[in-house]
């Protein structure tokens, strides 16, 4: 009673303390052998996963599976496969396409170029593109309902009318726009660039670098042909 006093502790403590010193020599029991279950997907098999998909980030969860099978004999479920990879940051994501006809020596002469040849605070450039939208480009895609139930909503079936807009942006905001029912064609895109891009770039201190679409190449170029302070390089085809 003295030392339970003494510290403050219950008889029953006390004696529970002795029983496991007497039993391990230490009054803290060692750590239980029993553990859950092995895990299915080591961190080696995890590394090539992330390695399969580095290189194939659109394969599906059943080619996945296959995969882990045949390689690494390994049977796992989808939904386990899933969540595996949930856990290991592997989410799932909507892929940015990049167009395989991209040349990557074109794009590193292109960059250099501008690297080299401009002053790298961007005030010389001007790039000029061109939009559209109809009567369903503001329709949302995703919403929420409780779990088992449908999402609806009421939105218009029919495209409507449809506009395009063109614009001329700068460092300090745009410094053109035009909007047009229907689309935009060549000739249109050359009465943009002549008539208003040309007489703003005009009366710039500095010379001005107009980058557009490749497909509004020829519209651009003759424009700006006899420009002194102003000229044109279009955007390389499958870009950025």
């Amino acid at each position: 009673m003295d030392i339970c006093e003494a510290l403050y502790v219950s008889r029953s403590s006390l004696y529970r303390w002795r029983g496991i010193f007497e039993e391990h020599g230490a009054v803290i029991r060692p750590p239980s052998p029993l553990k859950g279950r092995t895990r299915i997907i080591t961190r080696a098999v995890l590394e090539a996963i992330r390695i399969v998909y580095k290189s194939d980030p659109d394969i599906y969860l059943d080619e996945l599976q296959y995969w882990l099978a045949i390689h690494h004999d390994i049977a796992i479920t989808v939904p386990a496969l899933h969540q595996n990879l949930e856990d290991a940051g592997l989410t799932h994501k909507i892929l940015h396409k990049i167009a395989a006809e991209r040349d990557e020596v074109l794009r590193t002469e292109w960059k250099t170029n501008i690297v080299q040849n401009f002053s790298g605070t961007g005030d010389e450039f001007v790039f000029a593109d061109e939009i559209s939208k109809n009567d369903h480009s503001t329709a949302r895609t995703f919403g929420r309902a409780l779990v088992g139930e449908r999402a609806h909503f009421s939105d218009v079936f029919v495209r409507g009318d449809r506009y395009s807009l063109v614009a001329a942006i700068s460092k300090k905001g745009y410094i053109a726009a035009e909007v047009v029912q229907g689309s935009f064609d060549s000739y249109d895109f050359f009465d943009f660039i002549a008539e208003q891009v040309v007489s703003i770039l005009d009366n710039v201190p500095y010379h001005s670098m107009l980058i557009s679409d490749p497909c509004y190449a020829v519209a651009s170029d003759e424009p700006l042909a006899r420009q002194p302070k102003c000229s044109h390089c279009g955007q390389l085809p499958y870009s950025p």
